[in-house]
């Protein structure tokens, strides 16, 4: 026993003491080498970046037929009785038609102290004459005449030229008048106006000065124009003119005369009253509506006998009066068949020539007169001047058919429109010294000239739309 001891203390020691070399520090290499491989693996993962994409799938639904009940229509127990609505008339009204200027100019706009520019004295409907007070300028057709303006004056002949039979008579008449009021009727409430009737030396203004385009103003306007040349029971031959016209209205004086009129020994007859009571007012678009030229002028004072006296004593003269007492003779039987079936009189001015030209155009006429008539180019100056020294307004219009333009024209551009429909004989011969003269006239001043013949075309332009 103690043999075999001594024996196994004997043994070599090299070979074990290796071996617990390898025992001693086994798991302390298994742990670096794990570290290292885990070190490996988190510097790769650390490489790479990981990006969810999560897709959207569209939803979709699934819908049911749903059966619905159907029911039964009942009859109507009352009847319904279906009525075709006429076709509208249609007729010529005012339309305003604004415009913008997109390219606007450099305009310098005059000082203007307190609230004076653009507005005259007032009148009528306690509110009287106005100046330009819109923003935009209407548009007015009068008989096929295109005008604009925001101050608008109406002339009216109401002279025996105006019903001869040929042009439609008192029933034509009629028909004019009530375009009138339905044209004032239509106007904007921003428009003034003013309406004057001439004939027989006289002119008479319905306002002192031009007014709002009122309900109420347009009713005055309309009860002044009823009675004016209207057919009556029993209506004699001199049943016309002014002196028909219904209550109200004014007679103005004349403006100052001015230029060529300033040489009159006195205030010319017609449209001259008007259209200088109009350019007293600055009006925007004037309208003449009128049967002729009526016979404006003046003998010259230095001007001597024309021999007129003279001719009326020689057979040619004593002629003419006895045609003249024929044609008056002839004129009352005809208006009395007329009265006899209920018509209206022939109207017809009883003067020498009136009356002969009708009933004996043939007949040698008296000798020319010293009478000196006025011309286009002195009603166009007088209309100018007259509208520089007027204090009504401080500010003009901007010209009715021009507008505002960057070009200049070197034709001066009157600031209003006066314009003239002349009413005349259908199938007559043309008088070309009265329709050259409205044409020189209408186109010096801006506006526009159309003839009318016969009952046919006046009621033609108040029915077309």
């Amino acid at each position: 026993m103690i043999g075999h001891s001594d024996n196994s203390r004997n043994s070599p020691a090299p070979a074990s003491g290796k071996k617990r070399f390898f025992t001693n520090h086994a798991k302390s290499s298994a742990a670096f080498v794990s570290l290292a491989i885990h070190a490996v693996f988190i510097v790769v993962a650390l490489s790479f970046v990981a990006v969810t994409v999560i897709k959207k799938e569209d939803r979709k639904f699934n819908h049911k037929n749903v059966v619905r009940p159907k029911m039964q229509l009942r009859k109507l127990q009352v009847p319904v009785n279906i009525k075709k609505r006429p076709k509208p008339k249609m007729r010529k009204r005012i339309v305003v038609k604004p415009k913008v200027n997109r390219a606007m100019p450099d305009i310098k706009m005059p000082e203007i102290s307190g609230i004076k520019g653009g507005m005259g004295g007032l009148a009528g409907a306690g509110m009287g004459g106005i100046g330009g007070i819109g923003f935009t300028l209407p548009e007015i057709e009068l008989f096929g005449i295109k005008s604009k303006g925001e101050k608008v004056f109406l002339i009216l002949d109401s002279s025996d030229t105006m019903m001869y039979d040929e042009m439609g008579g008192i029933p034509a008449y009629t028909i004019i008048k009530n375009e009138l009021v339905r044209i004032v009727d239509g106007l904007p409430p921003t428009t003034i106006f003013n309406v004057c009737v001439y004939g027989s030396g006289k002119t008479v203004f319905l306002f002192p000065s031009m007014v709002p385009a009122s309900d109420a103003n347009a009713a005055k306007l309309k009860a002044w124009l009823a009675p004016l040349n209207a057919v009556t029971s029993g209506m004699g031959a001199k049943d016309y003119g002014t002196q028909t016209l219904g209550p109200d209205g004014v007679a103005l004086d004349a403006p100052q005369p001015v230029g060529r009129f300033v040489e009159a020994d006195r205030v010319p007859v017609g449209w001259y009253r008007g259209s200088m009571q109009a350019m007293a007012e600055k009006a925007d678009a004037v309208f003449l509506l009128a049967g002729t030229w009526p016979g404006m002028g003046y003998f010259p004072k230095e001007a001597g006998s024309d021999g007129r006296d003279e001719w009326h004593k020689t057979s040619a003269g004593k002629k003419w009066e006895e045609c003249f007492q024929k044609g008056l003779k002839k004129l009352d039987e005809e208006n009395a068949e007329r009265a006899a079936r209920g018509e209206p009189p022939k109207v017809l001015q009883r003067q020498a020539w009136a009356i002969n030209k009708e009933y004996f155009p043939n007949i040698e006429g008296p000798p020319a007169s010293n009478w000196v008539g006025f011309v286009p180019e002195d009603f166009t100056k007088a209309f100018r001047e007259v509208r520089a020294n007027s204090k009504v307004g401080a500010m003009e219009a901007t010209p009715p058919k021009s507008g505002i333009s960057r070009k200049k024209s070197k034709k001066k551009v009157e600031p209003y429109a006066f314009n003239v429909v002349h009413f005349v004989k259908k199938g007559g011969d043309e008088d070309k010294s009265i329709t050259s003269r409205y044409r020189e006239l209408t186109g010096k001043c801006g506006g526009e000239y159309k003839t009318i013949a016969g009952m046919d075309a006046i009621q033609g332009y108040v029915d077309s739309e």
